[in-house]
């Protein structure tokens, strides 16, 4: 039996994690912009999520709210804190208690989450943040090997990687099997890039529809029983873009009329009976104008080299932070006493630093004023110009709180509940025994 003829005796559940979207400001901007597909999402039952953490980066942040979600467990049980830190989870994620209970399974996107055991995956791509984690099938790691260079240094890149990148997914998305969605995406990508021309956000913006017609693409190709999409740009230009009153700056433009599409694609691709969940994980609130600074190394090695730490292979976070790993427990307790120690010379500490097993470190700048012209940053005896390792990439305009939004069609949601708690709701509308393992998709993609 194929896995169209059997999805369609099975429950199915189609998830949108639209990370960190405002629901009032998507209203309003779905009226102003004429958005349909925003609009008929933020038409369906609508139930609250909360969590108990309340401080930003350290806590209350998407990659650790979607552990809960996938993981269903709160922070303090889970203890995951950081993004890219898929080695350090053993909990079973949702989609493995769904293939559990005999249901195939496919997932895009998916912040900070393993992929865990391969049964029933019909495919798999991960964050580019998470370092340790691959795509399956194999061939959609020429998919991400852009996106994840770019990510991780776009304030430093080198044109030879992104070339060779550029190439790879170009090669890849040129085969037969992708044709229909480079036409739409090359189509779609001209309006874009005339309206903003072309900057780091909108290629970020344009990554989300690319992942959206992959994800529909795949989803039609296999028809798994439960798939998720993580889609990240509406939280992006929240925290960059969001303009007080009911102006819309260039880029925020260009990212919900994107989003529309994206959603619109999806919906269009939902099968019959197929329930819906949207949600957000948590919800930003606008801080325009509060002075809300975020500064990122240029390039974490160059810092590094700068203040003599050796050893460490660099695994730059999403926006202000890094892991750090060294062969030894010295190198790494060296470096840590290196960095603790360092100033700036108005007086701030400008790193948060800490241990993550023997050999790791975690590390992350640790202020938020605008740093003056002239400050230089000192460790020992020696000082160097602030602006000449580090730059400002924003003022941020969105900060995250605590709550968040679930908008549902053919699942029953709580009106209120916790982020962790969404993951018992998506495992009790896979209420059927576990079948035997007969997918096309289980037998064929669990390499990579």
């Amino acid at each position: 039996m194929n896995s169209a003829a059997r999805s369609a005796s099975k429950p199915q559940l189609i998830v949108v994690e639209l990370n960190e979207f405002d629901p009032s400001f998507l209203r309003a901007a779905s009226e102003r912009l004429g958005l349909s597909n925003v609009a008929k999402v933020l038409d369906l039952a609508h139930s609250r999520t909360t969590t108990a953490d309340r401080v930003e980066y350290h806590g209350l942040d998407p990659w650790v709210q979607w552990v809960g979600v996938h993981s269903g467990v709160p922070t303090e049980v889970h203890q995951v804190r950081r993004v890219g830190e898929t080695r350090a989870q053993s909990r079973p994620q949702i989609w493995t208690k769904v293939a559990e209970r005999g249901n195939s399974w496919g997932a895009w996107g998916v912040m900070n989450a393993p992929r865990g055991d391969a049964a029933r995956c019909a495919f798999f791509m991960p964050d580019p943040w998470s370092y340790d984690e691959h795509a399956v099938p194999a061939e959609l790691n020429d998919l991400l090997a852009l996106p994840r260079y770019v990510s991780q240094n776009y304030l430093d890149l080198d044109k030879g990687q992104v070339i060779r990148g550029a190439l790879r997914l170009l090669a890849r998305l040129l085969t037969p099997k992708y044709w229909g969605v480079a036409a739409r995406f090359g189509a779609s990508s001209v309006w874009p890039l005339m309206r903003t021309g072309g900057s780091v956000h909108t290629f970020t913006t344009l990554l989300d529809y690319l992942s959206a017609l992959l994800f529909v693409q795949l989803r039609r190709e296999h028809r798994p029983e439960f798939s998720v999409i993580m889609l990240n740009h509406i939280a992006h230009l929240q925290h960059h873009f969001w303009l007080p009153g009911d102006k819309l700056h260039p880029e925020m433009e260009v990212g919900l009329r994107s989003c529309d599409a994206m959603l619109g694609a999806i919906l269009a691709d939902r099968q019959p009976g197929e329930a819906l969940l949207v949600m957000n994980g948590l919800k930003q609130a606008n801080v325009a104008g509060h002075g809300f600074c975020v500064y990122r190394q240029r390039n974490p090695e160059n810092v590094l080299n700068v203040l003599g730490v050796t050893g460490a292979r660099v695994e730059q976070g999403m926006t202000h932070d890094a892991h750090l790993l060294f062969e030894t427990a010295a190198e790494a307790e060296h470096a840590q006493g290196v960095i603790a120690a360092c100033r700036l010379s108005d007086g701030t500490t400008p790193f948060y630093v800490e241990r993550v097993g023997e050999t790791e470190l975690f590390y992350q700048i640790d202020f938020e004023h605008k740093v003056s012209v002239g400050v230089t940053l000192t460790f020992g005896e020696t000082s160097v110009p602030f602006e000449e390792l580090f730059e400002l990439v924003a003022e941020r305009t969105g900060a995250h709180v605590p709550e968040g939004d679930v908008y549902a069609d053919g699942i029953a949601v709580p009106a209120q509940l916790d982020n962790h708690e969404i993951f018992d709701v998506i495992l009790n509308h896979f209420s059927s025994g576990a079948q035997p393992l007969e997918t096309k998709s289980a037998a064929s993609v669990a390499t990579g």
